[in-house]
């Protein structure tokens, strides 16, 4: 059986990766059944409630480069921050989980002799999903049009009942002059990609829109066909020579 250590676990909070000040993590997720008994009922019934959960993170109270504390008490006001926790950290190909959130609990700990903690709860919003990494990728543009097509990943059909989820975290912009980078997710039957079909179309960051960090979700409905193999494609474009360097997170649940 294969064993992983948590010592490489990765966080990301929308465009922001905070990995390396956190230390510990908890995800807890739920489903409330409701009690539907009635009289007639031999026993106690019940059906299948909402899914939920709940992310807690303990870390290190940071104030500049990442500004943790920051972001943090930005989100004590703020509603549908994306999380994304991925145990055996943020290489690609692993697998993490993903959700809308929005913070409940905040406290920051200051103990004689101990490093100050900053510790987060995070409410899920709506249901989580299982997520994988399916690009993790520096852009460096070069002054001209270049398409870079991702490794492809057997990631199995899904069917029309799902919503299908991608999440692009431009996280970090270097370089100079103007640039444009495009990315899509694409779908296709086999790893050839003799005829791939784009099924989740990010739009464009340029060195404007990107130049603080990114990050779009962006869903569709399930294709309900025979494709199985998931990769990224992007483009980039202008005469600068920025560098982008994305994660892209994708994944479905249940619609």
């Amino acid at each position: 059986m294969a064993r992983i250590t948590a010592k490489s676990a990765g966080l990301l909070v929308d465009e922001f990766d905070f990995s390396g000040i956190s230390n510990s993590m908890d995800l807890a997720f739920s489903e409330d059944p409701a009690d539907v008994t009635a009289f007639a009922d031999s026993e106690a019934t019940f059906i299948q409630g909402k899914p939920t959960f709940n992310f807690t993170v303990n870390g290190l109270w940071s104030t500049s480069s990442p500004d943790y504390d920051g972001e943090m008490f930005t989100d004590l006001t703020a509603s549908s921050r994306r999380v994304g926790i991925y145990p055996g950290g943020l290489d690609e190909g692993n697998v993490g989980y993903e959700g809308a959130t929005m913070i409940t609990a905040s406290p920051r700990i200051a103990t004689i002799g101990d490093a100050i903690a900053c510790n987060v709860t995070w409410q899920g919003e709506s249901a989580p999903f299982r997520s994988r990494l399916i690009e993790v990728n520096t852009i460096t543009c070069n002054g001209s049009t270049v398409v870079v097509n991702g490794t492809g990943y057997n990631l199995g059909t899904i069917a029309a009942t799902n919503t299908i989820i991608g999440i692009w975290r431009m996280v970090e912009l270097g370089g100079s002059g103007t640039n444009t980078i495009a990315l899509e997710i694409q779908s296709e039957t086999n790893d050839t990609w003799g005829s791939p079909t784009t099924q989740i179309n990010f739009g464009t960051v340029t060195q404007s829109t990107g130049a603080n960090g990114t990050h779009i979700v962006t869903t569709n409905t399930g294709p309900a066909a025979s494709e199985s193999w998931w990769r990224v494609k992007i483009q980039s474009s202008g005469t600068g020579s920025r560098t982008f360097k994305n994660y892209v997170s994708f994944g479905y649940f249940v619609t």
